[in-house]
């Protein structure tokens, strides 16, 4: 455990007064400008009011009950009401809120998160409740929260980053690439983000799409994924073109799929769809007018 050093409540400079009259190499006049200089010299009203017996008796407190860390963190349970009280009127109070790291998280949603305010004693504030608050928000993947002697509250923000649209029972969200749901507030903004359709949807498409990411090339023309049965996809092309993809090995079909789209241009024929579950092997089927102008359905 690293031990703590506490600042003199007094001007710096003030202890080395009597050192520098006992020494006595410093010359009368030098040592007359440091006096002047000292008296000129005051400390914060909020440091004066900590001179205080009580709130000496909560500073002490504090470090018995964890240090620096259960000030910036917590941990001071023990404190009581009346000292908390003190605390608060001898200027250790919350003034501020500072917050790094947000882009989409509502200031509004932030502060009323936090519970906090202004002027209430900052020992009388939670980090780690406010903490816990704050990771319920949908933008917040990740959250830091102090307190700052003497009236400061600050929140480091790590926030979602969109991966995905999901679209369940009508409604639509943005999901992040660990599929956990931001929310629906931002879905316009978002709109040229992947859609991806069923309920388990949200669990399933990173793997999914770190499969389809093995041929980029390909990947520009997905549009939307469908969840079927829970157990495989369907992907939605920029064409209009529906691609089936089987349960398992999916970067493999996926491979397949590109090459032929290399060396034949199947992106430009007149198909419905592409079937992928039989390995090694395509399925095409064309579009009701490609078909009654041929008389069948083709398979290769």
């Amino acid at each position: 455990m690293r031990q703590l050093t506490f600042p003199t409540f007094l001007p710096r400079g003030a202890a080395k007064k009597g050192a520098a009259k006992a020494s006595r190499r410093t010359s009368s006049r030098g040592a007359a400008t440091k006096r002047r200089a000292l008296r000129k010299q005051r400390a914060p009203r909020w440091l004066l009011r900590l001179r205080r017996p009580a709130i000496m008796g909560a500073v002490a407190l504090i470090v018995l009950s964890g240090g620096v860390g259960a000030w910036r963190s917590g941990g001071l349970d023990a404190l009581g009401g009346a000292v908390l009280a003190w605390t608060g009127s001898a200027g250790v109070a919350v003034r501020d809120v500072l917050v790094a790291g947000r882009v989409e998280t509502p200031a509004a949603e932030i502060l009323t998160a936090l519970d906090v305010r202004k002027g209430s004693p900052l020992l009388a504030f939670s980090p780690a409740a406010a903490r816990e608050r704050l990771l319920a928000l949908g933008w917040v993947r990740d959250a830091r929260v102090e307190r700052r002697f003497p009236n400061v509250v600050y929140v480091h923000l790590e926030e979602r980053r969109p991966a995905a649209i999901w679209q369940n029972a009508g409604r639509l969200a943005l999901v992040d690439e660990t599929g956990a749901v931001i929310g629906d507030e931002a879905v316009a903004r978002f709109s040229s983000l992947r859609v991806i359709v069923g309920p388990d949807a949200p669990e399933q498409f990173a793997t999914l799409f770190a499969a389809l990411e093995t041929r980029p090339e390909m990947l520009e023309h997905v549009t939307a994924a469908l969840r079927i049965g829970g157990r495989r996809w369907n992907l939605r092309l920029a064409n209009g073109m529906t691609v089936l993809l089987p349960e398992q090995d999916i970067a493999t079909a996926w491979r397949v799929l590109a090459d032929a789209v290399r060396d034949s241009a199947l992106l430009e024929r007149d198909l419905v769809h592409i079937d992928l579950r039989i390995p090694d092997r395509l399925v095409l089927r064309l579009t009701p007018a490609a078909a009654q102008g041929r008389g069948d359905d083709r398979g290769a």
